[in-house]
């Protein structure tokens, strides 16, 4: 007998993969190009589809280009969050949870992926798009993230976690903007060498705040 949902998941799965297309070719897009100079109908040649079809899925090409930086993101979040699920909780301190974080943050490669956003975000007043920046793809990510490293530990309760995470998630676009003024995000060895010192810098910062020294 076939089932009455074959249809419609059959449709689902459809539409997703038709999203996923959209996606996949306007990364495509900017990567071959260095920025996000196409157009839509450039965009759906490339994803095989219907100009109508690019715009059943998305509102506009600025919704296509973000969503597509915050999935260039997410698989870095991704690795971020299998780092600090991987890493036991220890005691459940404040300050061993900041130890796992920072720990797992520089673990992670994360200057080719501001790299890449920055490429995107810094094209303004093209094909409608409206002005974003680093800033407003890392905040999408924290209150996720803030939430699921609050669900591991009931030794800290979950307003500290997101201030936790919301001072570590913000110093990192800090970072970036100050990794990519003195590096032009460049990626190569010295341009590391700079991410890693203003890394650094933050966690230290983060840690002592700004008590007076004794």
């Amino acid at each position: 007998m076939i089932s009455l949902d074959a249809a419609p998941d059959r449709r689902a799965d459809l539409k997703a993969r038709y999203r996923q297309a959209i996606l996949d070719a306007a990364d495509s897009l900017i990567r071959e190009r260095g920025k996000p100079q196409f157009s839509v109908d450039e965009l759906a040649e490339r994803a095989d589809v219907s100009r109508r079809t690019v715009f059943n899925h998305f509102s506009s090409l600025d919704d296509v280009i973000m969503t597509t930086c915050t999935q260039v993101l997410s698989a870095t979040v991704d690795e971020f969050r299998a780092a600090t699920a991987s890493t036991p909780l220890g005691d459940g301190r404040r300050d061993g949870l900041f130890d796992e974080i920072t720990t797992a943050l520089r673990a992670i490669d994360l200057p080719p992926v501001v790299a890449y956003l920055a490429g995107v975000l810094t094209v303004e007043g093209e094909n409608g798009r409206s002005r974003h920046s680093i800033g407003d793809v890392f905040t999408r990510t924290t209150e996720q993230l803030s939430a699921e490293i609050a669900g591991r530990t009931s030794a800290i309760d979950e307003f500290e976690v997101s201030i936790l995470v919301s001072s570590v998630m913000n110093g990192i676009a800090i970072v970036s903007a100050h990794w990519l003024a003195r590096t032009g995000g460049t990626l190569d060895a010295s341009s590391r060498t700079v991410w890693y010192e203003l890394l650094d810098r933050l966690i230290v910062t983060i840690r002592t705040g700004y008590a007076p020294s004794n």
